[in-house]
């Protein structure tokens, strides 16, 4: 009976999300937004008769595709990649990061939330969506822009930091504190955790993924699936979590010569756990609550967008770049992410946020699904607009600011004798603090 109702329950969620998926295809809207309504429709807090009944199973099989989102994430970004970042988009990505920890976090207290829940809070606010907003720009024909370009690496260097920032939480939750002493020890741990399984899998993994290839598809898929897990189990194993090894087999695996046929393969199953994953993620939103909860959302929401454009504009401007492109960078980037939601969950399923943080990211992430392509498509608009309305001698101002900025930047670029000794001092700087961490 058991067997039966388990799968009466995964053909409710799946047609229920299919369908909901082509509708908003149709409407040119993310699909994360339709699984989220899916996940309404078929919980347990909409109808007074639940059309899905085994919500804990459900919840496990969307444990598996959080692992599974994350091994995907790590074969995109994979680490060549996120060496390859530039240490401007690298302070860009970090400064917009801490600043909207920072903003998310006061929220919460202004607010009146518990110490936890304004910590979630911050955590969820930094992240945007790297699928969405790749496919805003892409089909708006801006993907060889500069501004693209940089919004990418904000991007790797945002979804690499939710990976930590979900490791340290996971910690945080299992202990119920937030005492530094334990996050530096979570930090040391992860770091070790980090370089060993770097310096092990370069050397083991591209050679089991070459002659695993030579099987064929099946073989590859299955092997490729067989390390996530083994990866995430052994991040699991260390207190630290399941997203942690996940992400390091993915970015491993990402820097084979077989990267592409790995994805191909797992692109299919990746994509029908996150359904599940986001649709559980919707199961949790009690709709009889949302009116509750409809002023704080809409209140993060604008807080969200004015931060993440505030901040990446005024950052990507000093890191040396115009001013056109400071704003597209800064209004490219104000849509909330997937792993916001998937920060909140982990508080929720952990029992360690009880207050409204939960409906409210949810609530946040439907509000900046919908505004943020048009924000984007306004970029242009908006950088003229300046350009035209500004004061003559404040246009003046700028403009000497960003040469001045710019020759700062090419002086200390990657590729000048400045530049060069500059990435040798901070190589060997990282290299003896990891060594005096382990």
């Amino acid at each position: 009976m058991e067997e039966i109702t388990l799968v009466r329950d995964f053909a409710i969620i799946m047609v229920v999300a299919g369908a909901i998926t082509i509708l908003f295809r149709m409407l040119h809207q993310p699909p994360v937004l339709g699984y989220l309504i899916a996940g309404l429709l078929v919980g347990p807090h909409t109808f007074s008769s639940p059309l899905v009944t085994d919500v804990h199973t459900i919840n496990l099989l969307a444990d598996l595709g959080l692992v599974l989102l994350l091994f995907g994430l790590g074969l995109e970004y994979s680490w060549s990649k996120i060496r390859r970042i530039g240490i401007a988009v690298l302070l860009i990505g970090t400064v917009e990061i801490l600043t909207m920890i920072c903003v998310g976090y006061g929220i919460g207290q202004l607010l009146g939330w518990s110490r936890m829940d304004s910590i979630f809070l911050g955590a969820a606010l930094h992240i945007s969506s790297s699928a969405i907003i790749v496919k805003t720009l892409r089909d708006l024909g801006r993907m060889e822009f500069v501004s693209t370009k940089l919004i990418v690496g904000i991007l790797v260097v945002e979804d690499f930091a939710a990976v930590i920032i979900l490791t340290l939480l996971s910690g945080i939750a299992t202990t119920g504190t937030a005492d530094i002493g334990d996050i530096a020890a979570l930090t040391i741990r992860l770091v070790i955790f980090v370089a060993a399984s770097l310096t092990l899998g370069a050397l083991i993994i591209p050679v089991l993924i070459k002659f695993t290839h030579r099987f064929g598809k099946e073989a590859i898929l299955i092997t490729a699936l067989g390390l996530c897990f083994v990866m995430a189990l052994v991040g699991k194993s260390l207190g630290l979590s399941v997203a942690a090894g996940a992400f390091l087999m993915g970015s491993l695996i990402g820097d084979t010569e077989q990267a592409e046929d790995v994805s191909e393969s797992v692109t299919p199953i990746r994509d029908m756990f996150a359904a599940i994953f986001f649709v559980a993620i919707g199961m949790l939103i009690n709709i009889t609550e949302f009116g509750e909860f409809i002023i704080p959302g809409i209140i993060l929401a604008i807080v969200f967008m004015l931060g993440k454009i505030l901040s990446n504009t005024v950052t990507t401007y000093i890191s040396g770049h115009d001013g056109r492109t400071s704003i597209q960078v800064g209004m490219g980037l104000p849509q909330m992410g997937e792993f916001s939601l998937a920060i909140a969950k982990l508080g929720v399923d952990r029992g360690v946020v009880v207050g409204p943080l939960y409906p409210v990211i949810a609530i946040v992430t439907a509000l900046t699904s919908l505004a943020a392509p048009y924000i984007t498509r306004s970029s242009d608009l908006a950088a003229n607009l300046i350009n035209r309305k500004s004061p003559v001698l404040l246009r003046e101002l700028f403009l000497r600011l960003e040469d001045w900025l710019q020759a700062i930047r090419k002086t200390y670029s990657r590729d000048t004798e400045v530049g060069i000794k500059i990435k040798h001092a901070v190589r060997n700087i990282s290299i003896n603090l990891l060594i005096i961490m382990v």
